[in-house]
């Protein structure tokens, strides 16, 4: 479970108390956010975070045909190999989006030992 060690790296970077992380997982990032959120939930727990927030945003896939150059959505890895729905053909698409797995927002409170 690689989750894990996806939440424990989100925790890294935040120095002090952890108020809110916002991160952006794409459909083909392969990462399970449910799991994801479990993870995150187990690591702040009794901790310095324990108030800590995370909030998960959905990238949907979104392609480009090679062929003719039309983007197009999907769901899942079957998605690369559906036809294009402007032009029909099957390989080649290109994933403009899907594929993120990136903190987009933060906020932290820097405690000085005091909390806040």
């Amino acid at each position: 479970m690689h989750e894990m060690s996806i939440a424990q790296s989100i925790l890294d970077i935040a120095l002090d108390r952890l108020d809110l992380i916002r991160v952006e997982c794409g459909a083909l990032a392969g990462v399970v956010p449910d799991s994801l959120q479990f993870c995150f939930e187990a690591l702040v727990q009794g901790g310095p975070h324990a108030a800590a927030r995370l909030e998960l945003v959905t990238i949907p896939l979104l392609l480009r045909c090679s062929t003719c150059g039309q983007t197009f959505d999907g769901e899942g890895q079957e998605a690369l190999w559906q036809p294009c729905p402007a032009c029909g053909a099957l390989a080649g698409h290109t994933v403009v989006q899907g594929k993120e797995l990136q903190i987009s927002h933060l906020e932290a409170s820097v405690s000085g030992g005091q909390d806040s």
